[in-house]
């Protein structure tokens, strides 16, 4: 039996009892918080009493990006926020921009808005953009930051972007992260080569590395029961 499939075995029972088809908890609210001079649009559901952020890649939202996380991850365990970036979806105005640091400006956004939420530690679950943006927080705010989960982002860019990043997106922060940390891959995904994920390995200290052999880039929308078991095995296993 595969890992997923046993996560799912286990998980399976909780969760026949803990989410009842008419359970409340399975509102999904939008609102916005301002942040950093700007109106920030946010999903959130679920009233578990582990805070989890969904991180979207480029040009995504948190509908476009994690429907299927906002409808099935646990929410007795977990209260999940999935957020706009400033100047995408709903977090619109202002425009996005693009200057060098924009990564570091959507980790500062990202962390300040969970805590104007009032949770004093949490989760990133990141998917490609949002998945640097993620390994960012994670290494600048590191008491802040409880586990994390990344897939499809990388750590550094290739030759033929060099010019546009001098090669390096969060590479030298990468050793600096030490929460728990999973590390998830599409054998398949087109956009995202191996060796990304096998250097985020190499240098996340513990952390661990999946491997899903039909997974493209955009895994936990095409594998969503798979992938939202794996990250609620993980998120909720012991440090």
């Amino acid at each position: 039996m595969s890992l997923a499939a046993r996560c799912c075995a286990r998980l399976l029972p909780q969760a026949l009892q803990l989410r009842p088809p008419s359970a409340p908890c399975s509102t999904i609210s939008s609102a916005k918080k301002y942040i950093n001079g700007v109106h920030l649009h946010y999903q959130q559901t679920g009233k578990g009493d582990r805070g989890v952020l969904l991180l979207p890649g480029a040009l995504g939202s948190s509908q476009t990006d994690f429907g299927p996380q906002l409808k099935s991850l646990n929410k007795e365990r977990f209260t999940v926020v999935a957020w706009d970036p400033r100047g995408y979806g709903h977090s619109i105005p202002p425009q996005r921009e693009f200057p060098l640091d924009f990564f570091h400006t959507d980790a500062k956004d990202a962390v300040d808005l969970m805590q104007a939420l009032d949770f004093k530690k949490f989760s990133l679950l990141g998917w490609s953009d949002g998945g640097i943006t993620a390994l960012i927080a994670a290494s600048k705010y590191p008491s802040l930051v409880h586990k994390l989960v990344v897939w499809g982002a990388n750590a550094f860019v290739t030759q033929e972007d060099i010019k546009l990043y001098n090669g390096n997106i969060c590479q030298d922060l990468v050793p600096l992260i030490k929460c728990p940390t999973l590390i998830i891959h599409g054998e398949k995904d087109p956009m995202v080569p191996r060796y990304h994920p096998d250097y985020l390995h190499k240098h996340i200290r513990g952390s661990r590395l999946h491997l899903m052999a039909e997974g493209k880039h955009n895994l936990h929308l095409r594998f969503a029961k798979e992938f939202n078991c794996l990250v609620e095995e993980f998120l909720i296993s012991s440090d």
